[in-house]
């Protein structure tokens, strides 16, 4: 059993992996969101923060996904659509930016935090 979700945790990754980069999210560049970035307007703030907690929410269902300390499977689906929605969220939130559409920025990126949140709380549920 632990060999058939190994794998299928292991193809759920390279899914994300390509479905990342399919949204043109370049780990190449993904870099100069580190330390050192600085934004330079508010909406870029917002934008580097939602990416944040995107990453973090992914990193937080990826540890419980691969530690087996997830509450149930139909918890780890609502969490893989969550994460979905988010990723989908952010591109939105992206393109709006390159509109200079503030508001919307700003709603899509406190959708994302919500959600990104959700996504953190259901991943530090253990099982019964």
């Amino acid at each position: 059993m632990k060999v058939l979700y190994g794998k299928a945790l292991y193809g759920l990754t390279l899914t994300f992996m390509v479905w990342s980069i399919g949204l043109g999210i370049d780990p190449v560049l993904a870099d100069r969101a580190g330390p050192h970035f600085r934004p330079g307007s508010p909406m870029q703030e917002s934008l580097y923060l939602a990416d944040k907690n995107v990453n973090e929410a992914w990193e937080a269902f990826h540890r419980a996904a691969l530690g087996g300390t997830l509450a149930s499977p139909a918890i780890q689906t609502q969490i893989e659509q969550d994460l979905h929605a988010s990723r989908l969220l952010l591109v939105d939130a992206r393109k709006a930016a390159r509109d200079n559409d503030t508001r919307a920025v700003s709603s899509l990126t406190t959708r994302i935090g919500e959600i990104s949140t959700r996504i953190k709380e259901k991943s530090r549920r253990q099982k019964p």
